[in-house]
C-alpha cells in the first residue's frame, strides 16, 4: 500500500499517525512519503515521488493545517489514474468531515454528535500498544507543562513528587521533562531531586531522553500529568499501573480548561483505570497528600490495533 504522510510541527500529532502506520506495516507492505504541510511547493512537486508498490494509495495526517492538502492531493493523483484513493484524516477536522474516505477520532470529539458513517473511533489517543514486561523495581514520571486544558501550579507539582518519592523509597525513579515545562520548575526540580539517591531528572534536550518510551514500557508505576491526554495514553497503552498527578490547585478547576478533556480524565479516575495523586487542603491552611489506586485488572489499551483493523477492512472491502 503506497501512503502520502501529510506532516504538521506538532509532537502529538506526529506520533499518533506514527503508531498507527507502524500497526499497519504489521499487516501490510507499505511504501511511505513524507510531506510538510509548509511545503511551498505544488501538489505535482509534492506528490511527484511516486510509491512503488501496487494496490492502493492512502493520504494521511493530522492537524488542522494538513486537512484541506490531503484533499487537495487525492483530487489530484484521482485525474493521473483511477488506482483505489483514499484520504484519512487522524484525529477530527473542524470541515468537510463528509468529504473524507475515513476520519479517525477520539471518542471525546464526537460525543456529544451522532458518529458519522465515514469515523472510526478510539479511546482518548492512539499509542502503540506494550506488552514489555514491566520492571517491579522502576517507576517513571512524566511531567508536561502549562497548557490550553490544565494552569500548571508548580508548588503543588513539587510537593506531589516530593510524596511519591517519599512512599515509594525502593523504587528508581526516571523523571522526564516536556517541552512544555517551564525553565524555572526544569531548574527547581534538578536542584531538589539531587536529594534523593534513587532518581534521575532526565532533560528533553539530553541524548538519554531518547530513551522515553523503553523506560515507559519496563516501569511498573507511570506518574503521569493531566495536561496531555496523549502522555496519559501512552501510558495506558503499558503494562503496569498508571497514576494522574495533580497539578493545580482546587480554586482553578471551574475555570480553566477544556471540559471534554477534564471528563475523559474523570472518566479514567471514576473507572479506576487510573489511579490519582492529590492534595486535600486542610483547615489552617495544611496540606495532606494522598495517593488512590487504580484497578488491577486492566490490561494495556490497544486502540491502535483496534483502528489498523478498521482501516485495512474498509480498503478491502472498497478495492
Amino acid at each position: 500500500m503506497n501512503v502520502y504522510w501529510f506532516q504538521d510541527s506538532k509532537t502529538g500529532h506526529l506520533k499518533q499517525v506514527q503508531a498507527l502506520l507502524d500497526q499497519l506495516k504489521k499487516e501490510t507492505e507499505l511504501s511511505i512519503t513524507t510531506i510538510n504541510y509548509s511545503n511551498q511547493k505544488s501538489l505535482p512537486e509534492m506528490l511527484s515521488n511516486k510509491n512503488e508498490l501496487d494496490g492502493p494509495t492512502i493520504l494521511i495526517g493530522a492537524g488542522h493545517g494538513v486537512y484541506s492538502k490531503i484533499l487537495q492531493g487525492k483530487k489530484y493523483l484521482r485525474k493521473l489514474n483511477d488506482q483505489d484513493i483514499f484520504s484519512i484524516a487522524v484525529l477530527r477536522p473542524s470541515y468537510k468531515i463528509n468529504s473524507f474516505d475515513l476520519i479517525i477520532a477520539p471518542e471525546h470529539d464526537f460525543r456529544r454528535r451522532n458518529l458519522p458513517k465515514n469515523v472510526i473511533s478510539f479511546q482518548g489517543s492512539l499509542a502503540p500498544t506494550s506488552q514489555t514486561p514491566i520492571d517491579e523495581n522502576k517507576a517513571i514520571i512524566a511531567i508536561g507543562g502549562p497548557s490550553k486544558h490544565y494552569k500548571f501550579d508548580q508548588e503543588i507539582l513539587t510537593e506531589q513528587l516530593h510524596y511519591i518519592l517519599s512512599i515509594h523509597p525502593k523504587h528508581k525513579f526516571k523523571i522526564f521533562n516536556s517541552r512544555r515545562t517551564p525553565d524555572a520548575l526544569n531548574l527547581k526540580l534538578k536542584n531538589e531531586l539531587d536529594n534523593y539517591s534513587n532518581v534521575k531528572f532526565i532533560h528533553l534536550n539530553s541524548p538519554e531522553s531518547n530513551t522515553f518510551q523503553a523506560t515507559l514500557n519496563e516501569s511498573a508505576l507511570k506518574f503521569v500529568t493531566p495536561d496531555s491526554s496523549n502522555l496519559v495514553f501512552e501510558a495506558l497503552s503499558t503494562q503496569g499501573y498508571t497514576y494522574l498527578i495533580q497539578i493545580e490547585r482546587s480554586k482553578y478547576r471551574r475555570i480553566f480548561g477544556a471540559k471534554k478533556i477534564r471528563e475523559l480524565m474523570s472518566e479514567l479516575v471514576k473507572s479506576k483505570r487510573v489511579g490519582v495523586v492529590s492534595i486535600l487542603n486542610k483547615k489552617g491552611g495544611i496540606n495532606i497528600s494522598k495517593i488512590e489506586n487504580p484497578s488491577l485488572h486492566f490490561e494495556p489499551l490497544a486502540e491502535v490495533e483496534k483502528v489498523s483493523f478498521s482501516i485495512m477492512k474498509f480498503i478491502n472491502n472498497h478495492e
